[in-house]
């Protein structure tokens, strides 16, 4: 009964895995995705973590194309979204969000410039906006790179505190079926359900298109789980404050003791857990925080069980990264090409040290998984320097990473400081907390 679509998906699978993209492209992508949360970081002075591109995760994580027959069938019913199948797989709350129907068909298009540009449909919650298009064309237009892009609500951006990433092509076509995601820098209440679409394409002719669309669901508000419960992992003291789940994503809002001794990272196995032991982990495919090592207060999100009535409902993390807080950066003096602090466990190597940027070698800190290496950075009157561009990327025997960081040189006054956002040490022990 379900042949078809296997056979269509199992097809896909087959023409990413030819996909060859170049080393830089993905740099570039990576890039421009990072710049655009940059931007918007700056008008609200948070951190937002981004870490996956749209292409770099249709190759990485499309290895098996066995889905449930009801899932494939669902999912090849709508306009645009055969090519997700996979990538939505990886999220639990995006394909509970297809069994429920709450991914909305829109079907609104316009042309431009002899590219037609369709809305196939939306997901909106409290917390972001995910834009599923496609975009067509008499001539190709591989390479395709976008400007600002905007959704309007009323007389309010929403993109002006959020942070954004596109998927990029790169082969040879004149037909693309991508998604923009809009992580939103605070929970949204909407003034009205018409929305409004404004994006550039970076052209000589410099197209913009400008559709307006309207979201006729109910957006659903999310479920809070008020739980102020303080707990203590290897010394550190943390405050668990408040979950709340959302269709899109949960989050979870954690306060770290400014008298801890060690700076927390990154939480590499974060999860609630019902009573059966169904888990949901965090977010792979997208932006998976707010706030930095800097600061007291973060959000993390975890993907979605919103549609789910569990009796028994738990909160759970361990394999916490963490350094001690005087060797969770690294001190440089750019122009004597000299390390005056970095962690103290020798993982970490300085390989070189250019006019304005630095590169790094570490052991790989998880499989399957790029962490950012590098938040902030810091010049010696304490001034954040701009940071253009990371790139990463990992060694033939998947045993070391390697990170290159950039730095606006007109900010830089040695010595430098650069935060470390992750780094493959850990504090011993695990937490649990019941919130339902």
């Amino acid at each position: 009964m379900y042949e078809k679509e296997e056979e269509m998906l199992d097809e896909s699978r087959k023409q990413l895995e030819q996909i060859e993209i170049p080393d830089q492209q993905i740099t570039n992508a990576i890039q421009q995705g990072l710049l655009q949360a940059k931007n918007k970081k700056r008008k609200r002075k948070k951190m937002l973590w981004t870490f996956s591109v749209a292409a770099i995760l249709m190759l990485t994580f499309v290895t098996s194309i066995r889905v449930s027959p009801a899932f494939a069938s669902a999912i090849a019913s709508l306009p645009g979204m055969e090519r997700f199948v996979d990538l939505i797989q990886f999220d639990k709350g995006l394909e509970a969000i297809i069994e429920n129907e709450y991914y909305e068909p829109i079907g609104v298009r316009q042309v431009k410039d002899d590219m037609t540009f369709t809305i196939d449909g939306v997901i909106l919650d409290e917390t972001g906006m995910e834009i599923f298009y496609t975009l067509e064309a008499p001539f190709s237009i591989e390479n395709i790179r976008y400007g600002n892009i905007d959704v309007l609500n009323g007389d309010r951006n929403l993109s002006d505190d959020s942070s954004y990433s596109f998927g990029y092509v790169g082969e040879k076509t004149n037909r693309i079926v991508e998604r923009f995601s809009f992580t939103f820098g605070e929970a949204k209440q909407f003034n009205s359900q018409q929305f409004e679409l404004i994006f550039q394409i970076k052209n000589e002719k410099k197209t913009t298109f400008t559709i307006p669309f309207t979201i006729k669901n109910d957006i659903k508000k999310g479920k809070v789980y008020s739980v102020n419960q303080k707990v203590e992992m290897d010394g550190q003291k943390m405050l668990v404050k408040e979950i709340t789940v959302y269709p899109l994503r949960v989050a979870v809002n954690i306060e770290f003791d400014e008298q801890n001794n060690m700076e927390i990272l990154q939480f590499e196995d974060m999860r609630i857990e019902d009573e059966k032991g169904e888990l949901w982990s965090s977010i792979q495919n997208g932006t998976s925080g707010f706030g930095g090592v800097e600061n007291i207060e973060r959000t993390y999100f975890l993907q979605s069980n919103y549609f789910k009535e569990p009796k028994k409902l738990y909160f759970k993390f361990d394999k916490v990264q963490a350094l001690p807080k005087d060797e969770s950066y690294l001190l440089i003096d750019m122009e004597k090409k000299e390390v005056l602090n970095k962690p103290s466990d020798g993982k970490l190597e300085v390989m070189n040290i250019n006019n304005n940027s630095v590169e790094v070698k570490i052991p790989q800190i998880k499989e399957d998984h790029m962490y950012s290496l590098f938040g902030d950075a810091k010049n010696a009157n304490g001034e954040r320097i701009d940071t253009p561009s990371q790139s990463m990327h990992g060694d033939a025997d998947g045993e070391y990473n390697y990170t290159t960081i950039e730095l606006d040189s007109k900010n830089i006054v040695n010595p430098i400081k650069l935060y470390l956002y992750s780094y493959p040490n850990y504090l011993d022990g695990s937490v649990s907390i019941q919130i339902k």
